[in-house]
């Protein structure tokens, strides 16, 4: 079945303030299913999931091995002037909690799709490429903390988990259980996951064999038939490319992006006009 939904993006980024085994999905009890962790041990379990701040914004992100870690491809991106960041400006707080991280890494370089164009109202096919791989200076041991895998070809339908910082919740990760992928267009998934501005680049998780992997990465929040979604792109395909650029980087590599227009949405107060895109239900 075919269906037509109308979107109005809004960049999830914010301003700033200043993984293991894992149960199985279950669906959320909170308001519209997203929760605070409820404890201390709930969140060691998905420590690898941290704040990636840049002096102007913020976005969530995963650690994905030792030294990578991976976001949305728009949060490298300043949310006013729309230039690309530069490697020094992102620091990555693992595991952020009431102000405390489990550690604390800056930046060696970053890498988008190739063909990735950072503009201030991008086609869908631009959202299908929103993914960003972050190299760190330092690894982080994983007696310390151990990575999420990311996983390709996977997660055609079903229930996932959402695991990301926001606004009002920026020192705090926050956990939405059970969301429903709606339909898929490409590489692109909308789901019903609650989003709010900070929330770009959170993974998208599935659990697989009693592990979390993540399977995709939340890039924008829009509405259809006047529910709110959330809207992500899937690894397939795009995972190998970003880690063949890390490869190929040398120690002095410095960021890589396509040309092209170089603006986005403000974090602040930006929306986009309806987008009339074609989607299939899984």
């Amino acid at each position: 079945m075919r269906r037509i939904l109308a979107f109005v993006f809004a960049c999830c980024c914010a301003a700033p303030l200043l993984a293991q085994s894992l149960p199985q999905v279950q669906p959320g009890d909170g308001e519209n299913g997203l929760r605070d962790m409820s404890g201390a041990n709930e969140a060691r379990q998905w420590r690898a999931v941290g704040r990636l701040d840049t002096g102007v914004s913020f976005c969530s992100a995963t650690l994905i091995a030792p030294d990578l870690v991976l976001t949305a491809a728009h949060c490298v991106f300043h949310p006013e002037t729309h230039e690309a960041l530069m490697p020094e400006d992102f620091t990555f707080l693992a595991g952020l909690r009431n102000g405390r991280a489990e550690a604390i890494r800056q930046v060696r370089r970053a890498m988008v799709p190739a063909d990735y164009v950072h503009e201030r109202g991008p086609e869908l096919d631009m959202i299908g490429r929103d993914l960003a791989l972050l190299q760190l200076r330092q690894p982080i041991s994983p007696t310390t903390i151990t990575p999420i895998s990311a996983a390709e070809g996977r997660a055609r339908d079903g229930r996932v988990t959402v695991v990301s910082y926001g606004r009002d919740r920026e020192n705090r990760a926050s956990i939405e259980e059970g969301c429903e992928i709606l339909a898929r267009r490409g590489p692109v998934r909308s789901l019903n996951c609650s989003v709010v501005q900070g929330a770009s680049g959170s993974p998208v998780l599935r659990v697989n064999q009693g592990r979390a992997e993540v399977i995709a990465v939340m890039s924008a929040s829009g509405h259809v038939d006047g529910e709110d979604i959330s809207l992500a792109v899937m690894l397939d395909g795009q995972m190998s490319d970003l880690l063949s650029q890390a490869r190929l980087a040398g120690p002095a590599a410095t960021f890589s992006t396509s040309g092209g227009t170089t603006s986005f949405i403000s974090p602040s107060n930006g929306t986009r006009g309806d987008m009339g895109a074609r989607f299939v239900r899984p």
